[in-house]
């Protein structure tokens, strides 16, 4: 097991304290036997977790699936003219760096919730009974109240080390793929010279980076994905395996071990686990979905490098110059902009 995998971070401890001046007391029994009885009212049963209540996580998941899509249409795709260089350019460019990068926060928010361990940790949450002598909320509402009051609370869960690893190993072969396929661009561009093709002239750089925006424009949402998703004792998985291929946690390329190597990355982390419980426990709603599935240095980097594979494609003549720029901005920068939460897709 990698040094990552045994890693425990210690839990921060924060909560509040207190009483508002002048406020009327309430007797401690009386106040906690009316909080458990509504949160029992508002308990969350096995029957209403076939279908999560919002799929707003899907959606914005969708976001990073579809740029998996596009790599593997693009892998498919033989060096035989120049359209494969135009295609490649349209589809990469078609990606905005706030849904990748939120999308992908959502998705590894879903692989975290697909993990076993992580599922049955939270099922030991909710079946704890309301006990004002241990000053235990119990069910759902007692495991949101421990997250709220606690930011670190789920990465200290039993089962979080599983999860947290699930998610770093798809980070890291979702680099390893994404990278491959651009260092073949990047040896295509060099293969390319020795063609008619790959040397001939093509239409000027600017009407491609517009034809390339407005296909990216023109391009309709992605679909929402439709899981066969599991329910183990009020807590719900996705079940990805089962799944599209695109959406699989194993769809990267064989790789190392991921790893959390700044403190930055815990705090995504954080949200993502955050993600993960309240969409196994159907407690989302699209505001939380926008506040938690953030990356915002990946957000930047991503930024930069759409800017970059822009001014790389104005400088170009030729599809054998096109490949280069993909290779390394459409492809290689966008696996380490969204890697580094586990140290991949640098090369």
């Amino acid at each position: 097991m990698s040094q990552s995998r045994r890693m425990k971070w210690p839990r921060s401890l924060s909560g509040i304290q207190g009483r508002r001046a002048g406020q009327r007391k309430v007797r401690p029994a009386a106040a906690f036997a009316a909080l458990a009885a509504g949160f029992v009212a508002t308990a969350v049963s096995a029957d209403t977790l076939a279908q999560p209540k919002d799929n707003t996580l899907e959606r914005q998941a969708a976001d990073y699936v579809r740029f998996r899509e596009d790599v593997a249409a693009i892998e498919a795709m033989p060096f035989t003219d120049e359209e494969v260089t135009r295609e490649a350019h349209r589809r990469l460019a078609a990606h905005d760096s706030e849904g990748l990068s939120g999308g992908w926060v959502a998705y590894a928010a879903l692989v975290a919730a697909d993990s076993p361990a992580f599922a049955a940790a939270l099922q030991e949450e909710i079946k704890k009974k309301p006990s004002r002598r241990k000053g235990v909320i119990g069910g759902v509402n007692g495991l949101m109240a421990n997250i709220a009051a606690d930011p670190h609370f789920l990465r200290n869960l039993p089962g979080a080390e599983e999860a947290i690893a699930s998610v770093l190993a798809m980070t890291v072969q979702d680099g390893a793929r994404i990278t491959a396929l651009g260092e073949a661009f990047k040896m295509q561009a060099y293969a390319l010279q020795k063609t008619s093709w790959g040397k001939k002239r093509i239409s000027p750089p600017q009407s491609r980076l517009d034809e390339a925006r407005s296909f990216g424009l023109a391009r309709a949402e992605p679909a929402t994905p439709v899981f066969e998703r599991a329910n183990l004792g009020g807590v719900m998985a996705p079940s990805l395996a089962k799944a599209r291929a695109e959406w699989a946690a194993d769809w990267g390329a064989e790789s190392i071990e991921g790893r959390v190597s700044e403190k930055n990355a815990e705090v995504i982390i954080d949200r993502i686990l955050n993600l993960a419980a309240r969409y196994s426990t159907n407690s989302l709603n699209p505001r939380l979905v926008e506040v938690y599935a953030q990356n915002a240095k990946a957000e930047r980097c991503l930024s930069l490098a759409k800017l970059t594979l822009d001014q790389c494609i104005a400088a170009t003549r030729t599809p054998y110059e096109e490949a280069f720029c993909l290779g390394e901005h459409g492809l290689k920068d966008v696996a380490t902009c969204n890697g580094w939460v586990a140290d991949a897709g640098a090369s």
